[in-house]
Formats: C-alpha cells, sequence, structure tokens
C-alpha cells in the first residue's frame, strides 16, 4: 500500500521490465473481494463474500450475505500467514469485532463469507497457464485455517480435469503469470466446480517444494529463457 513502492514498479514496467507479477496482476490480487468479483465474472464459483463498509454496516451485510451463523470475517486486503481471517458465531461478536477492527484502522476494507466446512483445501501453483504444481492443505486441528506456515499439514494431491480449468481461469482472470490459486473443492470433485477462495500474486513455494522437489528450480528455468519474457 506504499505509493512509492507501486510507482517504482510501475516504472520498470513502463521501461519495459518483466515484472512477475506485473502491478495489474497485484492490484487484483491485494483485494479479496475485488478478486471475488473478477472469479465471478469469469464463471467461476466462490464463497459469498459481502464488504462491510463502516462499522454500523454489519446488519445490512449479513442480510444481504443470507448464511446462518457462523460466518468468516476477514480482512481484504492480503493476510500473512492467515492472519486476518475469524470466524464468527453471533450477531452480536460480528459487531463488536468490526468495531474493534474500525476503531484502529477506520479505512481497512473487511468483508464476511459465507462458513464452507471443510477438512482441507488445495493450493494450485499455475505458470503461464499450466500447473506446476498441486497440494492439498489440512485443516488445523481445533482450527479453520490451512496454511502450511502456521503448522498446517500439505500433501500430494491430484487435480480433476475441472478443478485445472478452473484454477487456470482464476489465474488468467487476475492477469497472473505466477500466482497460487487456493480453493475448496466441491463434493463431487469431477462434476461441481471448486469454490476459489483467492488468488496469491506472491505465492510462498516453501511448503509445496517439499512434496513436489525442484519446483522452484523449474519456475526459475522457466523465466531464464528470455522467450517467456513476452
Amino acid at each position: 500500500n506504499n505509493r512509492n513502492w507501486t510507482h517504482l514498479i510501475s516504472k520498470l514496467e513502463l521501461n519495459g521490465y518483466l515484472t512477475i507479477n506485473s502491478l495489474k496482476n497485484w492490484d487484483i490480487c491485494s483485494s479479496k473481494y475485488y478478486t471475488d468479483i473478477v472469479c465471478r465474472n469469469a464463471g467461476l464459483k466462490t464463497p459469498k463474500t459481502i464488504p462491510i463498509a463502516y462499522s454500523e454496516d454489519t446488519e445490512r451485510a449479513t442480510k444481504e450475505l443470507g448464511s446462518k451463523f457462523p460466518i468468516i470475517l476477514k480482512s481484504s486486503t492480503g493476510t500473512q500467514t492467515g492472519i486476518g481471517v475469524l470466524i464468527i458465531e453471533s450477531m452480536r461478536s460480528l459487531h463488536a469485532a468490526v468495531q474493534m477492527l474500525l476503531l484502529y484502522n477506520k479505512f481497512l476494507p473487511i468483508v464476511i463469507q459465507e462458513y464452507i466446512k471443510t477438512d482441507y483445501d488445495v493450493r494450485v501453483i499455475i505458470l503461464d497457464g499450466q500447473v506446476l504444481g498441486s497440494m492439498r492443505r489440512n485443516v488445523i486441528t481445533g482450527d479453520i485455517r490451512s496454511n502450511v506456515s502456521m503448522g498446517a499439514t500439505a500433501e500430494k494431491i491430484d487435480l480433476t480435469d475441472l478443478e485445472i480449468k478452473d484454477s487456470i481461469t482464476a489465474a488468467k482472470a487476475t492477469e497472473g503469470r505466477l500466482v497460487g490459486v487456493d480453493f475448496i473443492p466441491s463434493k463431487n470433485r469431477e462434476k461441481e466446480q471448486p469454490y476459489i477462495l483467492e488468488v496469491n500474486s506472491m505465492p510462498g513455494f516453501g511448503g509445496i517444494e517439499k512434496i513436489q522437489k525442484g519446483l522452484t528450480a523449474d519456475i526459475l528455468k522457466h523465466f531464464k529463457n528470455r522467450e517467456n519474457w513476452r
């Protein structure tokens, strides 16, 4: 959110340098709500997501969401290692949490989201329209998060054709060349679209590298070839 940083990247792009990812991709992915809009516009399925505009807006937003509690409360800006994601059990808890967040940062963009119970989610690494790797991330016991950096376990997973298609679509919709697409699988993975959770413009490779060694080297090899700079 530092304009000096974005101006520097803009200068590099204007001068013909390759930036991975582009400033446009970063701009889309830095907002979970914006990403949700873009993905839905591309025909993807996402958890229903509603922004909260101000501290007294919780009742309107909850009514528009139309989901029973518990629901998810998130910072719409990019979270780090799962920080900024809460499960909310009641309207009273939601109102108090929103008031607290906006007391300390009145311009913090926040959203509420339907809660989809699952034992795991999936991270897919997309490189220039192709699946480079994927992993199943098991939800931490007693938590709702599945971040490997927070202690969640990861294992290899074979994607269905539909999951591959939608992951690639999400990357293209956000104009990402090297991104991590996170989704919750549907009950019928072969026939029902997954729920796209977010597209990460700066994915970490530590977790997936443990189960798919050499992935980072493959990325570097890809971009060492200047034919791939276009």
